[in-house]
C-alpha cells in the first residue's frame, strides 16, 4: 500500500508528500528493529536470571551437602580416636555416601547454554574452576571409598586385627593413609562450601568483580585461609 501511494504521488509530482511517506517508512522499520531487539533483550534477560538461578540452587544444595558429610566425618573420627585412646582396637573408620558418589554434571549441561554471552569473565572462571575442582575431588572420593570397599569391609567386624601391625596399637600404613584421605576430603569440602558461599554471595549481588572467590577468599592448596570477606 505504501508503494501505490509513492508511486501515485511521484506521478503527481507531489514531492512532499513522497518524503513524508519516505519518512514513515524509515520510521516504522526503525521501530521494528527496536521492538525485535528489545524483545531479544527480554528474552536474553529472562535466559541468565533462570540460569543464574539455577546455578545457585546447585551451590547451595552442594553447600548443604557438604557441611552434612563434615559433620558425619567428624563425628565419626571423633568416636575412633576417642576408642583408639581408651587402647582398643577398633577398625578403620570410613565414610560411604549413599546413592551417587559425585556430585551431577550441572556445569556441563549449563556450558551448553552460551555462557560466555550472559556472565562476566571472571565469574565464567570462578564457576568453571570451583566445578572442575568438585570434579576432581568427587575422583578423589572415589578412590577412598574403593579401598575402603576392598580392604576394610570384609574385615570390619571379624578381622579387626588385620588393620594393625603385628604387636601394636597403630593402624597399619596403608590404613592410616587411607584414613588420612578422608581427612583430606573432609578440608577439601570445607574449602568447596566457602568457595560455593562465595559464589552464591556473588551470583545474587549481580556486580562486576576483580578477583575470583580464590583469591579474594582462601587458599586452594593450603591450609591457610584468609578472613577477608567477598569484595567486588
Amino acid at each position: 500500500m505504501i508503494l501505490r501511494r509513492v508511486t501515485r504521488h511521484v506521478k503527481d509530482q507531489n514531492w512532499f508528500a513522497v518524503g513524508l511517506d519516505f519518512v514513515i517508512v524509515v520510521v516504522g522499520v526503525f521501530i521494528g528493529i527496536q521492538v525485535a531487539n528489545w524483545n531479544d533483550e527480554r528474552l536474553e534477560n529472562v535466559r541468565k536470571v533462570q540460569i543464574v538461578e539455577a546455578l545457585i540452587a546447585d551451590l547451595k544444595d552442594a553447600i548443604m551437602v557438604q557441611e552434612y558429610f563434615i559433620e558425619q566425618i567428624e563425628l565419626g573420627l571423633s568416636e575412633w580416636e576417642q576408642s583408639h585412646a581408651r587402647g582398643e582396637r577398633p577398625a578403620p573408620y570410613y565414610f560411604r555416601i549413599t546413592g551417587s558418589e559425585t556430585a551431577p554434571d550441572t556445569w556441563g549441561m549449563l556450558q551448553q547454554m552460551q555462557l560466555a554471552d550472559l556472565l562476566d569473565p571472571v565469574t565464567l572462571f570462578d564457576l568453571s574452576f570451583y566445578y572442575s575442582r568438585l570434579n576432581g575431588v568427587g575422583r578423589k572420593y572415589i578412590r577412598y571409598v574403593t579401598f575402603v570397599e576392598d580392604s576394610v569391609l570384609p574385615y570390619s567386624e571379624t578381622g579387626k586385627e588385620i588393620f594393625y601391625e603385628d604387636g601394636k596399637s597403630s593402624l597399619g600404613p596403608t590404613f592410616t593413609a587411607n584414613m588420612d584421605r578422608l581427612r583430606d576430603f573432609r578440608s577439601e569440602s570445607k574449602q568447596l562450601g566457602e568457595w560455593a558461599n562465595c559464589l552464591v554471595f556473588r551470583l545474587q549481588s549481580e556486580k562486576l568483580f576483580g578477583n575470583t572467590c580464590l583469591r579474594a577468599g582462601f587458599f586452594l592448596n593450603g591450609m591457610e585461609r584468609r578472613t577477608e570477606s567477598p569484595s567486588p
